[in-house]
C-alpha cells in the first residue's frame, strides 16, 4: 500500500492510501493504536456518494468526507464497532484519522509529496 504526506488544516500526517476495493473494505479494522500522525487516505475514482463504516474497527476515528476540490464536507465521529452507516454525497477522498483531530467543515486537503 501507497504511503504519502498530507496536510490538512494546520496540521500534516502519513498516510496510507486505500484504492483497492480490498484496502477499503479493511480500512483501519484491527488496528490497536494509530499514532497521532498516522491515518488512510481512501481514493474514489469520480465524486459519488460514499458510505463508510466502523464495524470491526477497533479505535475511535474522525471519518472526514473531501470533495474533488480538495473541501472537507463534513467531519464523522466514528465509534468502535458501530454499524451506522455514513454517508455524504460528492466525495473523491475520505481521510481516517484519531478523534477529536481537529479538522473541520471547509478545511482543505494539500498533498505534500
Amino acid at each position: 500500500m501507497k504511503n504519502i504526506e498530507i496536510e490538512i488544516g494546520s496540521k500534516k500526517y502519513n498516510v496510507d492510501i486505500a484504492r483497492s476495493e480490498e484496502e477499503k473494505e479493511k480500512g483501519l479494522q484491527d488496528i490497536d493504536n494509530l499514532p497521532d500522525n498516522k491515518g488512510m487516505l481512501f481514493v474514489f475514482d469520480e465524486s459519488d456518494e460514499v458510505s463508510m463504516w466502523m464495524k470491526d474497527t477497533k479505535i475511535p476515528l474522525d471519518i472526514i468526507f473531501i470533495n474533488e476540490d480538495l473541501e472537507v464536507l463534513s467531519v464523522y465521529k466514528g465509534e468502535p464497532y458501530s454499524e451506522e452507516i455514513i454517508s455524504e454525497e460528492n466525495v473523491v477522498f475520505v481521510l481516517e484519522v484519531n478523534a477529536d483531530s481537529g479538522i473541520k467543515k471547509g478545511d482543505e486537503l494539500e498533498f505534500t509529496t
